[in-house]
């Protein structure tokens, strides 16, 4: 009789686990293999690539590449080591303080011109430049910050005592830079180049009055002394930020030996243009242009209304310039056509003169051309000489 007996030999019972053990000893292997590699790829880049620390050698195109994803408080960290001299850093640029603004004119320049205060970004200052080419009777008070948003701009404007001898004060309103609103600083928003300007946070309360978070740091001077201690105060700045600035992102933000790795800095760069994508969320839609029930526009109504109250109580003439810039359309116009109608006040709206789906309107950089900036100032002098005619 045959007898079939299966028997369990130790060493088959060991195959398994030892076919596990040599499967994960591979993939070890080329795990170890790749990050030697990306760790070689990242030193390459470095080594071939650095970012010149020097503010008067200019970065090539791949060393700009290669640098846009340093951390914000690098960037400032660079910025201020190469720049806290130069007049025309973005470090002092735009932060609301009326002692940075003693160059600009406080009365006309001769009895017979009108004293036009702006108040607003590029676009507006250039729109206001064209105007006063245009009239040739014009003396023009500009306060302007990059790329500023609304609650910037009106804050400037409460902010600007001298600025009360002003014949005419104009707002100027860009479409792209309402989603600004959603915060108090412009470090956020502008991450290849942070501007590290503050103003207010608007909120409207229950009682429809504007409720106003200061930041914690409003000069540049402050800014460039706490940013270098690490103080208390820049603390503060950045909590707030994380409270009330949309963007803005720890991983992003914050200086770290991450800096030093050029792999890393590239996802921090899309992950920093994921976090700015967001930002217009609820706020702006392409297709249906900004929602008129989102907090932001109703902080914008209430400001727009404090604004042309406050100036026509002065005896001043109030202007509001709505900037309609690329791929924005007539939307700014059309969610504050109908309040701005209500409030009679000086109304200049861009995409009846330079339509913004026009791109021969722009130059390169998103600005309008010289031209379509004459026609600009066209249109604001007739409305400013009927409301002068008129009183």
């Amino acid at each position: 009789m045959n007898h079939s007996i299966e028997e369990n030999h130790p060493l088959e019972n060991n195959q398994v686990p030892m076919q596990r053990l040599q499967k994960l000893t591979a993939v070890g292997k080329v795990g170890a293999w790749m990050g030697f590699w990306l760790i070689l790829i990242d030193l390459g880049i470095n080594l071939l690539f650095p970012f010149p620390n020097n503010g008067n050698q200019t970065p090539s195109s791949l060393q700009r590449y290669f640098d846009y994803g340093r951390s914000i408080e690098g960037k400032l960290n660079r910025m201020i080591k190469t720049e806290a001299t130069k007049r025309d850093s973005l470090l002092v640029a735009g932060w609301i303080d009326p002692q940075s603004w003693r160059d600009q004119p406080a009365v006309v320049a001769a009895d017979d011109d009108l004293l036009v205060a702006v108040y607003g970004m590029s676009f507006a200052n250039q729109a206001g430049e064209a105007l006063a080419e245009y009239d040739g009777k014009i003396t023009l008070r500009q306060i302007a910050g990059p790329s500023a948003p609304p609650n910037h701009s009106f804050a400037a404007y409460q902010a600007d005592q001298e600025g009360r001898n002003a014949d005419v004060v104009m707002l100027g309103i860009l479409a792209s830079s309402v989603k600004r609103m959603r915060s108090l600083s412009g470090m956020n928003w502008t991450y290849e180049n942070p501007s590290p300007y503050t103003y207010p946070y608007y909120q409207v309360d229950q009682a429809g009055e504007l409720v106003a978070v200061e930041p914690a740091i409003a000069t540049a001077e402050e800014f460039m002394t706490s940013f270098q201690r690490q103080d208390q105060r820049w603390q503060q700045l950045k909590a707030q930020m994380e409270q009330y600035d949309y963007p803005f992102d720890r991983f992003v933000f914050e200086e770290n030996l991450m800096d030093h790795s050029a792999l890393i800095r590239l996802i921090r760069r899309g992950w920093a243009n994921r976090m700015r994508n967001q930002g217009e969320i609820g706020l702006y839609d392409p297709r249906r242009g900004f929602n008129p029930d989102a907090p932001e526009m109703e902080a914008l109504q209430v400001m727009l209304t404090k604004f042309v109250t406050t100036a026509k109580t002065a005896e001043q003439i109030p202007i509001v310039l709505l900037i309609n810039d690329q791929g924005y359309d007539a939307h700014l116009y059309e969610v504050l056509a109908e309040h701005l109608e209500d409030l009679d006040v000086g109304l200049v709206s861009t995409h009846t003169i330079v339509p913004s789906n026009d791109p021969r309107n722009f130059i390169s950089d998103g600005h309008f051309t010289p031209e379509a900036n004459q026609k600009i100032g066209a249109a604001l002098q007739k409305v400013i000489r009927s409301k002068v005619g008129s009183q």
